[in-house]
């Protein structure tokens, strides 16, 4: 193409019955930028007329402006055909799961013009910012669909803002089962600890040091375990019954905790004596009279003993 070529640009001025210009075409060749389009548009808008550019190949400013991309004819008896610039709405079927596009269609240029100028189509801007020719139709369908996804969307909000509320309120009924669930273990271990203060005198024990002598019976014993009352036939000492976890048995007698050892005249060979420390384990060493089962489970070590006493010589 030489520099004539290069540099030239047509015009053609449409007028109305009044022969008022209300519609320019303009085959634009020559280099344009798209602020240079889009001025010389503004112009033309300014003076009241319309404006469609066409370029025989993609340029810059296509797409900012009312544009046509034109293929001259291939041979003799075809026509100049637009190939890019008018797009139709393709949403087929009319459902949200349905995909729904632009789509460029392709026709001989003399139909592009009298649909243009017939107001048959007009300039479209998408979301984008694009522009290209459609018809009124097509610009319908695409705020039909725009306002069903809108709406889609505003159900779907409410539905997400109703689900967190729901959510809410089960994290909130959770939290509160968790608070009524510790304030009733609270309340429980109060009772308990009320319940074994006559122990705790009698054992020379406080509720802290109980609570981790407990804990390491339930560790060395490995089965579940249930604390009855003091017994008096037991020395005064913490009945203790135990059963393997994750059964339905009943809960059989295991030990005795801390019993008085004037009460080991006549103490079951098998039933196994839990101390809380070495000077208890040397009170039951001292009275013993027959042999014993001594477990010794000390809360200051965190060691646990198990060993067998029997009598000294002079007692046996």
């Amino acid at each position: 193409m030489n520099s004539e070529a290069r540099n030239w640009r047509a015009d053609v001025m449409v007028f109305d019955e009044h022969d008022r210009p209300f519609m320019a075409l303009e085959a634009q060749l020559s280099p344009m930028t798209q602020e240079e389009a889009q001025m010389r548009t503004d112009r033309y808008a300014r003076d009241g007329v319309a404006v469609c550019w066409v370029a025989l190949q993609d340029r810059p400013w296509e797409r900012v402006v009312p544009s046509l991309r034109v293929r001259s004819p291939r041979q003799r008896g075809e026509s100049w055909t637009v190939w890019h610039g008018v797009a139709r709405y393709a949403w087929e079927p009319r459902t949200l799961k349905a995909k729904a596009k632009w789509v460029h269609i392709t026709c001989p240029l003399g139909d592009a013009v009298k649909w243009i100028l017939d107001g048959r189509v007009r300039a479209h801007t998408g979301l984008n910012g694009t522009v290209w020719w459609t018809a009124p139709a097509y610009e319908q369908l695409a705020v039909a669909r725009a306002r069903m996804e809108a709406d889609a969307e505003a159900v779907g909000r409410v539905e997400a803002a109703e689900r967190r509320r729901r959510e809410a309120e089960q994290r909130a009924a959770a939290a509160e089962r968790r608070e009524l669930e510790r304030q009733a273990e609270l309340q429980e271990r109060r009772a308990e600890l009320q319940r074994l203060a006559g122990f705790f005198q009698h054992a020379g024990l406080d509720a802290g040091v109980w609570e981790s002598f407990a804990q390491m019976v339930r560790s060395a014993s490995g089965k579940a375990i249930l604390y009855g009352d003091q017994s008096p036939s037991r020395g005064n000492g913490l009945l203790v019954y135990a059963r393997p976890r994750w059964t339905s048995d009943t809960f059989k007698l295991a030990g005795v905790v801390c019993p008085d050892p004037e009460a080991l005249v006549e103490w079951p060979a098998e039933l196994t004596i839990l101390v809380p420390d070495q000077t208890w384990l040397s009170r039951i060493q001292a009275a013993a009279r027959s042999p014993l089962k001594v477990a010794v489970l000390n809360p200051a070590t965190g060691r646990t003993t198990f060993t067998r006493v029997g009598p000294t010589p002079d007692r046996a």
